[in-house]
């Protein structure tokens, strides 16, 4: 569609990706406001939220007071409920962290992480107990998380388009926002169409959930010191051969690898049992989209994946794809937590910024839905 000049509508959402069609979801189903959804790519979900391994996560990791714990234990409760609901593809298959020797003091921590974040189903398992449930898996000891699992990302994304839509909500794609001016009653949105032409729309709240590009979207309210920065980190998959079909029956990981924020090189597998390796994590100099799988990481990936999978084999791994996170730098913390604020104390009354949504955001998409949507409907 295009729009005429100074079309109004109650809420813009910058971004169709999995947070932004969360908040859209919610709005729906909670409210009669009107919506409009602008979204730069073709198609709803194609960034960050498709290019990812598509868990959905327990919460063991994040430090009990963050925002990436509070979303991630209560989006995991509704991403189950939701994918029951709308026949979404899932397994609750549960995942083992996999200590080696000397790393049971990390592996106890974890398990202190997940009792305080309410985590059920964990308990640390001996070397017996690991063989008898994943034989092809090497390690000393391990943590086992009963309520991690996976899911389909795209189906998922699909049925909450869906829900909005049905609500009569507006979606623009092709559509980049390149200029916001603060109105008397909320905002001016500058859209580059399709064709290239700029088009205006005026909204009373703008959520800016814009993935990869929404510290930059939130500076062009004019306060660049005042937000967040992010610096991407680059993660690439592998995929293993045939002959690793259908051999695990659980998510496997290592610990985090606290040093480059990421959760380390773990397994993985989809709706066909194909078994894929990653992400690695290495940061980016630069705010390019790169997603090229360069084979020179191979002998990475099999050393990292070859300390915890018996019989890995160099040949074994392929380059499958890979994925950018946008994450809020912090050289002290690179574990950084979610930016998500209601910019109203900053004098932005109506505009919600959601900066750094990285892992877990999948998992915590309905929970920050129901926040944001909270927020702009007056619940909250």
């Amino acid at each position: 569609m295009h729009l005429n000049s100074y079309m109004d509508y109650d809420v813009v959402i910058i971004g169709a990706g999995v947070v932004g069609l969360a908040i859209a979801r919610e709005l729906a189903e909670s409210s009669d406001k009107t919506v409009l959804v602008i979204e730069k790519e073709a198609n709803f979900g194609q960034g960050i939220s498709s290019r990812n391994s598509e868990v959905i996560h327990s919460g063991i990791y994040y430090p009990p007071d963050s925002l990436k714990a509070k979303f991630c234990t209560r989006g995991r409760e509704l991403t189950y409920d939701f994918c029951q609901k709308h026949q979404i593809w899932h397994e609750q298959c549960g995942k083992l962290v996999i200590a080696q020797e000397g790393q049971l003091n990390e592996l106890e921590k974890l398990y202190e992480i997940a009792q305080k974040n309410g985590v059920p189903d964990t308990r640390i398992i001996d070397q017996n107990e690991l063989i008898s449930l994943e034989p092809q898996i090497r390690g000393n000891t391990a943590l086992f998380v009963g309520c991690t699992g996976i899911m389909s990302a795209h189906e998922f994304m699909a049925a909450m388009q869906r829900i909005s839509a049905e609500k009569e909500h507006d979606y623009l794609f092709m559509s980049e926002v390149v200029g916001i001016d603060q109105i008397t009653d909320g905002y001016k949105v500058d859209i580059c169409n399709p064709d290239g032409d700029i088009e205006h729309v005026t909204a009373a709240w703008v959520i800016n959930a814009g993935g990869l590009h929404s510290d930059m979207i939130a500076q062009m309210l004019g306060e660049k010191e005042s937000f967040p920065k992010l610096k991407y980190s680059k993660g690439c998959y592998f995929k293993l051969s045939s002959r690793w079909r259908g051999q695990f029956r659980h998510l496997v990981y290592p610990l985090p690898d606290e040093k480059h924020g990421s959760l380390g090189i773990h397994l993985s597998f989809d709706q066909t049992q194909t078994v894929k390796l990653g992400p690695s994590a290495h940061w980016l100099n630069d705010r390019v989209e790169n997603y090229d799988v360069k084979k020179a990481l191979l002998a990475l990936f099999h050393a990292g994946a070859a300390q915890y999978i018996k019989g890995l084999r160099m040949e074994d791994l392929t380059p499958d794809f890979a994925g950018i996170r946008p994450k809020i730098y912090n050289e002290k913390n690179p574990l950084s937590d979610f930016y998500i604020s209601h910019e109203e104390d900053k004098g932005y009354p109506g505009w919600i910024n959601l900066i750094g949504i990285e892992s877990p955001g999948l998992t915590a998409a309905l929970a920050i839905g129901e926040e944001v949507a909270g927020t702009v409907i007056g619940e909250q």
